[in-house]
C-alpha cells in the first residue's frame, strides 16, 4: 500500500497594523515570511532525520504555490574527494525515465502517429503474441511480459560498459512466456518500456535519446539532462554509492545505459526537473486532455508512466527511481502547484517515504520521523535456534555462529560480523545497510533472507 496523508488547504494568516496618531508607525514583521521560514526549518528537519539514518544523501527541491520554497543539498557528491552535494549536482534518475518515455508516446498519439490500443505487432512485426499486447499494456505495466532484470546475463551486463545492440537486449526477455494474459494484471516491468523506446524510434526516425531531446528537453530548456551517465564529464557529476555514512562509503558501478535505456537511463538535476514539472503543469508538451488521460490510473494506480494516488480528493501524481547508487522521487499536485523533487546518489528505499513526509508537513498534516534501528535483547535459546550453515543457490555458504550470547554472520571465509536483533526474527548490522531475517516453520527447512540495497538473497539451512 502506498503511503497516504490527509490533505487540507493551508490557511492563510492575516494581521492588521494598528496606528496611533500620537506614535510613529512601527515596522511590523512579515508573518508570511516567518511562516515560510518555519516551513523551511521543518522540511530541513525531516530531511536531516533521514540523513541521520543514512537514507538521504542528495538534493531536495520543493515548489509550492508560485514559489520555490526549498532547495538544499546534503551529504557528499564525492566522499573520497570531500566534494559536497550541491544544488547543481547531477544525478541518475533511474525509473523516473519512464515518465519521459510515456510522455513521448502520448505526444505521438496526439499527432495521430499511433493509438494506445494499437497492437505492438504494428511496430515490432515479429514480437511473440504482439497482436494481443497493446501500446497501452506496455504503458501501464499490464502486458504480462517477462521482467528483463530476472535474466542473469542481462543483470551481469549492467555492470559493464559494453554496448549492447537492440536485438541482443530483446533476446533477454522476448521469447520468455508471458507471466499473465495481457490486460488482466499489473506487474511492474522494465521490458515494456524498452519496447516503447523501439516504437518511439520507429515512428520518429530518431534515436530514443534524440527524440527525448527534440520533444521534451529542448523545448523545456533542460540543458543539464542526458542519457549516458558513464560517459558524462561534469564537475557536478555525483559518485554513486550503495551505502554512505560518516564512517563508511561503499561505491557502486554505474549501470549500463544501453541496457537501461527508455526504462531508466536518464540523468538530470533538480532544477532541470523543476522545468519538467512546469512543462507538465502548463501543458507545454501535451494538451490538458492528454495529460489527464496519462494520469488516469489503470490497474494498481498506475497510468501512463506515473503512479497516481487519490489523497482525499486530491490527485498526487508521482514516480520514483531506484538503481544501485541512485534514487529519485518526483511528486506533484498540479492543481495546487506543488512539486517535490528528491534526488540521491545512494541506494535508498526510503525516498518515497521521505517525500510523503515532506508533503504532510507542507499541508499541515501529522507525520512521524524515522529513528535509528534499536537493538533488543533475546534470550540464548532464541538466538541459538538460528545458528547453523545455510546454502545459497550458487553453492556458497552463510555461517550463522552463536558465541558468548551473540550471533555472528560469516559469508564463506570472510570475517564474521556481529548481528544485532531488532525483532525476534529480524537482525541488522552496525553501520551497514543489511537486513537479515529468518523463517522457521515446523516440517520445513529454516530459511535466512539477507537484503542489502536492491539485492535479496535467500538460503536454506543445510
Amino acid at each position: 500500500m502506498r503511503h497516504q496523508f490527509h490533505i487540507l488547504t493551508l490557511g492563510y494568516l492575516f494581521f492588521f497594523s494598528i496606528f496611533c496618531p500620537a506614535l510613529k508607525a512601527q515596522t511590523q514583521p512579515d508573518i508570511a515570511n516567518i511562516n515560510q521560514d518555519k516551513k523551511k526549518e521543518e522540511i530541513d528537519g525531516i530531511i536531516k532525520a533521514y540523513a541521520a539514518i543514512n537514507k538521504f544523501n542528495g538534493t531536495a527541491f520543493i515548489h509550492y504555490q508560485h514559489k520555490n520554497i526549498f532547495e538544499k543539498s546534503y551529504g557528499w557528491q564525492d566522499a573520497e574527494k570531500k566534494i559536497p552535494n550541491q544544488n547543481t549536482s547531477v544525478y541518475q534518475i533511474a525509473s523516473l525515465t519512464k515518465s519521459f518515455t510515456a510522455l513521448i508516446i502520448v505526444k505521438l498519439s496526439e499527432e495521430g502517429k499511433l493509438s494506445f490500443k494499437d497492437p505492438i505487432s504494428k511496430f515490432i512485426a515479429d514480437y511473440p503474441r504482439g497482436k494481443e499486447i497493446t501500446v497501452e499494456h506496455l504503458l501501464t505495466h499490464t502486458s504480462g511480459i517477462y521482467e528483463v532484470l530476472r535474466n542473469k546475463e542481462y543483470f551481469s551486463l549492467l555492470h559493464t560498459g559494453k554496448i549492447i545492440d537492440k536485438d541482443k537486449e530483446l533476446s533477454f526477455f522476448k521469447n520468455e512466456p508471458l507471466d499473465f494474459e495481457p490486460g488482466t494484471q499489473f506487474s511492474y516491468t522494465n521490458s515494456g518500456y524498452i519496447l516503447l523506446g523501439l516504437i518511439i524510434e520507429k515512428l520518429t526516425g530518431l534515436s530514443y535519446e534524440n527524440a527525448v531531446r527534440k520533444i521534451i528537453l529542448n523545448p523545456l530548456k533542460m540543458t543539464h539532462t542526458g542519457f549516458n551517465y558513464m560517459a558524462l564529464k561534469s564537475p557536478y557529476k555525483t559518485v554513486p554509492y550503495s551505502y554512505i555514512s560518516k564512517t563508511q562509503q561503499e561505491k557502486t558501478e554505474v549501470w549500463n545505459s544501453t541496457l537501461t535505456g527508455p526504462a531508466g537511463q536518464i540523468y538530470s538535476t533538480a532544477e532541470d526537473l523543476y522545468n519538467y514539472y512546469k512543462g507538465l503543469r502548463d501543458y507545454k508538451i501535451v494538451s490538458k486532455e492528454s495529460f489527464k488521460k496519462a494520469t488516469t490510473p489503470y490497474l494498481s494506480g498506475y497510468g501512463y508512466g506515473w503512479f497516481i494516488d487519490d489523497l482525499y480528493g486530491k490527485k498526487l501524481i508521482n514516480h520514483g527511481g531506484n538503481i544501485e547508487g541512485s534514487t529519485s522521487y518526483f511528486a506533484m499536485l498540479p492543481n495546487d502547484d506543488l512539486c517535490i523533487i528528491l534526488l540521491n546518489n545512494i541506494t535508498s528505499k526510503k525516498l518515497e517515504k521521505a517525500g510523503n513526509t515532506i508533503l504532510a508537513a507542507i499541508l499541515g498534516q501529522p507525520y512521524t520521523l524515522p529513528e535509528p534501528k534499536k537493538e533488543i535483547i533475546l534470550n540464548p535459546d532464541q538466538l541459538q535456534r538460528y545458528a547453523g550453515n545455510y546454502g545459497l543457490p550458487d553453492n556458497s555458504i552463510i555461517h550463522i555462529l552463536y558465541e558468548n550470547g551473540q550471533l555472528f554472520i560469516q559469508n564463506n571465509n570472510n570475517p564474521k560480523v556481529k548481528m544485532l536483533p531488532e525483532k525476534e526474527d529480524a537482525f541488522f548490522l552496525q553501520d551497514d545497510d543489511s537486513e537479515i531475517s529468518f523463517t522457521v516453520k515446523k516440517g520445513e527447512k529454516d530459511i535466512i533472507t539477507i537484503k542489502k540495497g536492491l539485492s535479496s538473497k535467500t538460503a536454506e539451512r543445510l
